[in-house]
């Protein structure tokens, strides 16, 4: 199963980051109708008299054109809204797809950007705690929007810079983003009853699953439930999907999860690349939906012994569609 994903971050960004009776829903959700209710994972994101300074030209879609007062230094994480978008807002801890263009405050000098004018866009991971710290710049702004984020060198790099960017330890950095679509954090919609005979899933506040397994043996038979169904897109055989999941063994040992990375998985929902009961799992799940799957070994690994997991082991996924 490929879970790496390419993330843009000044350390890793690849060279060059109604009035009247309401109507029933008529189709699947967006992101922001499924994204409500969901709480918050980083500070709404704040402006700043530096940030300010910053001048972007150009129409989304557009290859902005940036200047700004050289040198120019804020404090902390600073963020303006250059076009506001009409989307739903950045919640941090989760993905979101971007363009950006990267600029050394401190000299002036262009960074990194990535083509406005293309629909290549660059996935991005928001998460509590990364340096660059995104999370805080973005959670807020609408999908939709171009901004101008000014980070001091603290929040930019850790105050030690990056040499082969010419980024010294003092320099702040700005970037211009566009962003263009935004991921759920984690599974949201209408909670479905227990199915007998299926591990009990817990949650953390950030929707982390955990596990109760029963203390009986594995079942022979492929058991699937859904836990939390979503109101968004139904997934098809050969979709690109982005997921959260985590994995176990039925003796109860963890062996994956891309939770614990702090990243997002996208890939294919094709037999091709994936084990046959994981793609069972998918098949018609919607965006925003929550399943559990326990895969018996003919439609997992089988007998073959797969890094940590045990030849002829019964598997239990938790998975969480994001999006796709």
């Amino acid at each position: 199963m490929r879970t790496n994903l390419q993330k843009i971050a000044v350390l890793s960004i690849p060279l060059l980051i109604l009035a009247g009776c309401a109507s029933e829903p008529t189709g699947p959700l967006a992101y922001a109708e499924l994204s409500v209710g969901l709480d918050t994972q980083c500070e709404s994101f704040q402006t700043g008299d530096a940030a300010d300074q910053i001048t972007v030209l150009g129409d989304l879609g557009t290859q902005p054109e940036v200047s700004f007062p050289v040198p120019l230094s804020g404090a902390g994480i600073e963020t303006a809204v250059i076009i506001e978008g009409d989307g739903g807002e950045v919640l941090g801890g989760q993905q979101v797809l971007l363009h950006f263009a990267g600029f050394n405050a401190s000299t002036g000098d262009t960074l990194q950007a990535s083509d406005f004018t293309s629909q290549d866009y660059v996935p991005q991971d928001l998460y509590p705690g990364l340096v660059p710290d995104f999370c805080s710049a973005l959670t807020g702004v609408k999908v939709g929007s171009r901004v101008a984020v000014l980070l001091d060198a603290e929040n930019a790099h850790g105050n030690v810079g990056i040499q082969s960017l010419g980024i010294g330890a003092s320099d702040g950095v700005i970037f211009v983003f566009d962003i263009i679509e935004a991921y759920l954090p984690r599974a949201n919609g209408d909670t479905q009853p227990a199915k007998a005979g299926l591990p009990t899933v817990v949650s953390a506040p950030d929707g982390q699953p955990g596990i109760q397994i029963p203390s009986s043996d594995a079942p022979d038979e492929y058991m699937s439930a859904v836990l939390i169904e979503g109101g968004g897109e139904p997934v098809e055989i050969g979709d690109n999907v982005v997921l959260h999941y985590t994995g176990w063994t039925w003796d109860g040992e963890q062996f994956d999860s891309s939770w614990e990375r702090q990243s997002p998985a996208t890939f294919p929902i094709t037999p091709d690349g994936l084990i046959e009961g994981f793609v069972m799992a998918l098949d018609q799940a919607t965006v925003g939906s929550r399943v559990i799957a326990v895969i018996p070994p003919e439609l997992g690994y089988g007998d073959s012994e797969q890094g940590s997991i045990p030849g002829g082991s019964t598997l239990i996924f938790v998975i969480d569609v994001l999006g796709k």
